[in-house]
């Protein structure tokens, strides 16, 4: 591998902190609401107890392939025909999910931000963004994930500040109706927080392999659930109960109320920071895809399968659409992220530790 291809252990972490951090942070909280209650937070725990797991299985299954993405290793476990519909499978998973945040995003600008603009020019500006992102490919999308992390601190900054006019009695008493609806909605935090399936595709690229890579991973889901944690508590000590069943996206009705000397619309100065973080978590299923549809087409250069798949993505997201498409689309979706994310992997592990196949470079 390339000394100018590879990332450090630093830029893995922001690699996929990012990439998880993006359009769930402002419907989440009531998302989980609906399920759990007042106890929803509680169920973002859960999920990333429940992500610790998925790592390990990520970790251990590049580990046998040090030097190779899935779309590499997956023909030498289970045979060509199968990898090939394996990749294409994650090809198309990583291309549904980027249309979702796109769709979501565009939805979001429109009604907060921009409600004037054309939804064409918001998914364009969004589009072209991620294809120009993509292009510097792997090393390129590391500095850059790096860079913007420190706008995620105003967030926490608006978030904390919040708390002031927090009541701690809207979530008590903890745990009123029991472990069950917690434990029902933990799949929603987790369908939130996916994006460690990134692993697979930046592992070879890493300067330093080994267990600093499985610290990493671990750290940034550790930074990931208390970053959700944190904004999901401070909503529902903000809002009452009653209120929440009401508001889709509370993070931003919440800071809306908030005003300091110099900024007068909170909300607005939050959500151009989440932009960012929306943007890098498109352009990481956009490297997804595209570094799939390169490998495949056996493409030296990374030019036209970005442009393909950043055209079809668009194109996807312009198509009419309304709130049951969405609906539906998100709820395949969620059903594949159970596949994609951890079934697949753990499949690959298991027959590649009985084949006894594996592929370093030393």
């Amino acid at each position: 591998m390339k000394t100018s291809k590879q990332i450090n252990i630093v830029q893995l972490f922001f690699i996929i902190f990012q990439t998880q951090v993006g359009v769930g942070i402002l419907s989440l909280p009531a998302t989980l609401h609906s399920t759990a209650g007042k106890d929803g937070w509680i169920a973002i725990i859960l999920a990333g107890l429940g992500f610790q797991g998925v790592i390990f299985v990520l970790y251990f299954l590049s580990m046998r392939f040090s030097e190779l993405t899935l779309y590499e290793y997956a023909p030498k476990i289970v045979g060509r025909l199968m990898g090939t519909l394996i990749s294409i499978g994650y090809i198309l998973f990583a291309g549904l999910t980027a249309i979702l945040v796109l769709q979501l995003f565009q939805v979001t600008i429109n009604m907060w931000i921009l409600p004037r603009t054309p939804s064409f020019v918001v998914l364009l500006l969004m589009s072209i963004s991620g294809a120009y992102l993509v292009l510097g490919r792997i090393k390129v999308l590391g500095r850059f994930n790096q860079f913007v992390t420190v706008l995620v601190v105003p967030l926490i900054i608006m978030v904390l500040i919040s708390l002031r006019y927090s009541d701690i009695r809207y979530i008590l008493p903890i745990g009123e109706h029991g472990v069950s609806p917690i434990i029902k909605a933990t799949p929603e935090g987790f369908f939130s927080m996916i994006g460690f399936e990134m692993a697979l595709f930046v592992f070879p690229y890493l300067q330093t392999k080994g267990k600093a890579a499985l610290i990493s991973l671990t750290l940034s889901n550790i930074a990931v659930t208390t970053f959700y944690c944190l904004i999901t508590f401070a909503t529902y000590v903000y809002f009452s109960p009653n209120q929440l069943k009401t508001i889709h996206d509370p993070t931003v009705y919440m800071l809306k109320g908030i005003s300091f000397l110099v900024v007068d619309r909170v909300d607005l100065l939050f959500l151009s920071i989440w932009t960012v973080s929306v943007l890098t978590s498109f352009g990481s299923y956009l490297y997804i895809s595209s570094e799939g549809m390169k490998i495949l087409t056996k493409r030296k250069k990374a030019m036209w399968p970005v442009i393909i798949t950043t055209l079809l993505t668009l194109g996807i997201s312009l198509l009419p659409h309304n709130p049951y498409t969405m609906e539906t689309l998100s709820s395949y979706h969620s059903i594949a992220s159970y596949f994609f994310v951890f079934g697949i992997p753990c499949v690959l592990l298991i027959i590649s530790s009985i084949t006894n196949r594996n592929y370093r470079v030393r």
